[in-house]
């Protein structure tokens, strides 16, 4: 007969993470990446097709992606600690 609750000296079972957790990540990832990327093209090739429109509203533009990121960091690690709280 298998017992109720496992033994004190067995290691409980490693807890998967939510899917939503790995898109928050993947989306402050993808962000962050963007945004530099954004900031070294225009640094690198001003007169770019799509970035030479823009002109210096280009930096914004990057650094609005970095703070995206960094926005979208706060609401995983607010959702994680809550998460964690419930748990008994």
């Amino acid at each position: 007969m298998s017992e109720p609750y496992p033994r004190e000296g067995t290691p409980a079972p490693p807890r998967r993470s939510a899917r939503w957790v790995r898109r928050w990540a993947v989306a402050m990832s993808a962000a962050w990446i963007v945004g530099i990327l954004w900031i070294v093209m225009y640094y690198v090739d001003p007169d770019f097709p799509v970035l030479g429109e823009f002109g210096n509203w280009n930096l914004l533009i990057g650094f609005g992606l970095l703070l995206l990121g960094a926005v979208f960091g706060v609401f995983l690690l607010v959702a994680l600690v809550m998460s964690a709280r419930r748990r008994p």
